[in-house]
């Protein structure tokens, strides 16, 4: 079989490449000088360019040089590699781990990752310690350390750095929402709650929220028009669109999650099935759900826009009251055998508009169990046979082709396709609950609801456990 001869471009690479790594520096900036003046975004010329000016100092031409080469050619995890040891090197560990970060979102590994990333976080703590030195009651400074320290593994010095910075400014609303997660993932759930909720005050509750960068799409713009005549009712002069407000979402006396379900039938019936799940009707007790019902209604937490017409709510957004701590952890205790000491992961709302949602796409979730259910009244749903959820017997196989599948719905698709994968569809009940292994492949399923604010589709997804490690 014929092979395409290389172009001059690559010749001349080829050439300046082996005179840099033989120590010809000045010969091999010529040529890769000489290749970019013919195709300015050639990528591996602005890569081994800026490779070649990062190592003689020239840091800023040269981090510019490696983030044309990733933008040019976004799937080559060696231009990640680059970039990220060019800002290290240039005094930005930060910046290096998001983009390693971003690396790992779009499904990319690469076997240097590993050390660098170590090298990273050893940096940034150095960094923060030292310049804690001069100034210790630096709240941000203390913030910056406690990230660093997380990705160490040092979770309770971590939590200490963050205790710190919010004792020096109590205000500090990324303080809140980082402790608040690493607290409530932890197994403190109910305190670190009570952070995730001061954060979505202190940034939304003053009535002066960032502004959106885009224009905010229909089904936002419809959903909170009828959230704002839902809580203040038609009035002359009507609230402005950022205000903020959170209903009652006390804990409750008395049972949040039904104690009866946890039975072992229920147990042998998940250690059976494939794919992995049970399903239980009646899944709150009845002064649960009509309380997590009001409080999904009058709370503005709906914050997060899906591109596919369905709004999400999040604990640092404000969906994180007292009585959704009481839920998880009694799920906790109720259905442990199942949760095999998974700790609580997240949570998340989704309210779906019924004349503009098409629902999620088909995807795997980066945890272990899935608790989602469902909380709109059975007679909203027009069309009982659906409005549920779509499980497939086939869960994805590691971190990397997980991200790869949830990027590409027609991925995913052809995969399950050939792999002969079977449909499992659980159709929507009110306080229905389905409890999964959530790397298993799965979407909404279509339906139908009525159009009035109360009559939303909405469900509830609570996390338990993390996928693995990424490779």
């Amino acid at each position: 079989m014929s092979q395409t001869a290389p172009s001059e471009h690559d010749l001349t690479l080829q050439q300046a490449l082996a005179r840099h790594r033989a120590g010809g520096l000045a010969a091999a900036e010529d040529a890769y000088r000489g290749v970019l003046e013919a195709d300015p975004r050639h990528a591996a010329a602005n890569h081994h360019l800026g490779v070649l000016l990062v190592q003689t100092g020239r840091m800023e031409e040269g981090v510019g040089r490696l983030r044309l080469a990733l933008g040019s050619d976004p799937r080559e995890p060696l231009y990640y590699f680059s970039l990220a040891k060019g800002l290290l090197a240039s005094g930005n560990p930060g910046e290096a781990a998001a983009v390693l970060h971003q690396a790992g979102q779009v499904g990319l590994g690469d076997k240097r990752f590993d050390p660098l990333k170590s090298e990273i976080r050893d940096t940034m703590v150095q960094m923060c310690r030292r310049s804690l030195t001069a100034h210790p009651n630096d709240s941000v400074l203390l913030d910056r350390l406690g990230g660093a320290l997380l990705m160490q593994g040092k979770t309770e010095e971590a939590v200490s750095c963050f205790r710190r910075a919010l004792a020096a400014d109590p205000e500090f609303a990324d303080a809140h929402f980082h402790l608040g997660t690493v607290l409530s993932q932890t197994g403190r759930i109910a305190e670190g709650f009570e952070h995730y909720t001061r954060r979505a005050v202190l940034t939304y509750g003053a009535g002066d929220a960032p502004k959106p960068e885009h224009p905010e799409p229909e089904h936002k713009l419809r959903h909170d028009a009828a959230q704002r005549d839902y809580i203040w009712g038609k009035r002359d002069a009507p609230p402005p669109p950022d205000m903020f407000h959170l209903a009652d979402g006390s804990r409750i006396e008395g049972p949040a999650v039904d104690p009866a379900h946890a039975t072992a039938e229920l147990l042998e019936s998940w250690r059976r099935s494939r794919p992995q799940m049970v399903v239980i009707d009646n899944f709150l007790t009845r002064p649960a759900l009509e309380k997590l019902r009001e409080f999904c209604a009058a709370s503005t937490v709906w914050r997060k826009i899906y591109t596919a017409g369905y709004l999400g709510g999040a604990p640092e957004d404000g969906f994180s009251c007292p009585l959704l701590a009481q839920i998880i952890e009694e799920i906790q205790a109720s259905f442990a055998p199942i949760l095999e000491g998974e700790q609580f992961r997240y949570l998340g709302a989704f309210k779906y508009d019924s004349e503009l949602s098409t629902g999620t796409n088909t995807h795997a979730d980066n945890s272990r169990i899935n608790v989602n259910f469902y909380i709109a009244p059975d007679e909203a749903n027009l069309d009982p046979r659906s409005g549920g959820m779509e499980i497939w017997d086939m869960a994805a196989p590691d971190m990397k082709t997980m991200r790869q599948l949830n990027g590409s719905e027609e991925m995913v698709r052809d995969l399950l396709k050939r792999s002969g994968a079977k449909r499992t569809v659980i159709p929507h009940r009110s306080n229905r609950a389905v409890i999964f292994k959530s790397t298993h492949f799965h979407k909404t399923d279509k339906f139908t609801f009525k159009s009035d604010y109360l009559s939303r589709r909405i469900n509830i997804s609570i996390l338990f456990g993390q996928f693995g490690p990424e490779d």
